[in-house]
């Protein structure tokens, strides 16, 4: 049986290789935040550059959004290991957990010290996003979003495996692991047929070795449970209009015709409450960078590098 020594030492060198394909040396930190350790990787980047707080989804890694860090155009990099995954410690989540409160601390420890920075979030990382944007005005310079942002918005299409996966004791039996081939399959499954096949092997390898890791198992099935039932998103996970109006900060929502969420016109009554968002629909599923990785990079590059 593999140890959690040896998953972890497995998780980095894949890791490194990956960002080394893309020409990045990381470094690492973790910092104790919402009882947990939380695992922090940090790409050095250009002082003349906001930095870029690059935030992954639910059951996912930071290595499935490398491919994208390009399009950041030399800025500095930080990336979090949400609670449960990655390299970062478990955390309890319950069906009346504070994700508002949880998402705030965990991006305020991350971010200690900088007074502003842009954001690219993913999915679960993208609705946490906008938690924080929504509570603090001004912090976050621009925000993009590629992928529907999780549960974030009301009215939208829950996958079936997010509903399955929330119901107690099948969640935790649908989170048990798998062999690297099922994983890969899962992985095109929830991201878009195809996402993940012209990629480095490590793009997926990477998130395989951290779904065997203990803290995955202890904090995956409450997670799905704070945030949706077997009858779709949780109403409380959902930023409200009056939240989603609070959100000023310059958005990009760069979604794929084929989320799993759901097409990118359904969440147009809640992203259009945000005063300055705008849409950019690509060819594609939940992660739209990997089915058109030129277009969405041309998208990011542009929507950063704008005063």
């Amino acid at each position: 049986m593999t140890t959690e020594s040896e998953l972890a030492s497995a998780f980095r060198a894949d890791e490194a290789r990956l960002y080394a394909e893309y020409g990045f040396a990381p470094t690492e930190r973790f910092v104790h935040v919402a009882g947990t350790d939380v695992r922090i990787v940090s790409i050095p980047g250009s002082a003349r550059r906001a930095p870029v707080l690059l935030l992954h989804g639910i059951a996912s890694v930071t290595a499935a959004a490398i491919p994208l860090i390009p399009a950041f155009d030399g800025a500095p990099v930080i990336a979090v290991d949400w609670p449960g995954h990655g390299l970062s410690g478990p955390y309890r989540f319950g069906p009346r957990s504070d994700l508002r409160g949880f998402a705030t601390e965990v991006i305020s420890a991350a971010t200690e010290g900088i007074e502003s920075f842009d954001v690219v979030a993913h999915s679960l990382g993208g609705q946490f996003a906008l938690y924080f944007a929504a509570e603090h005005p001004g912090r976050i310079r621009r925000l993009v979003l590629p992928g529907v942002p999780g549960a974030a918005f009301e009215n939208l299409s829950a996958p079936l495996g997010m509903r399955l996966a929330a119901i107690p004791g099948l969640g935790q039996a649908l989170i048990r692991p798998v062999s690297l081939e099922q994983y890969r399959a899962n992985s095109a499954m929830t991201l878009g047929a195809g996402a993940v096949d012209p990629w480095p092997p490590e793009l997926v390898s990477v998130g395989w070795y951290a779904s065997r890791r203990a803290a995955f198992a202890e904090t995956l099935p409450g997670l799905f449970r704070s945030i949706a039932s077997v009858l779709g998103v949780r109403r409380s996970a959902a930023l409200s209009p009056a939240e989603l109006a609070r959100v000023e900060t310059p958005t990009l929502l760069l979604l794929g015709s084929d989320d799993v969420f759901g097409a990118p016109e359904r969440s147009r009554a809640s992203w259009s409450r945000m005063p300055a968002a705008e849409l950019v629909e690509v060819a594609g599923g939940h992660a739209p960078w990997l089915n058109s990785p030129h277009e969405c990079a041309a998208a990011v590059r542009e929507f950063l590098g704008r005063r």
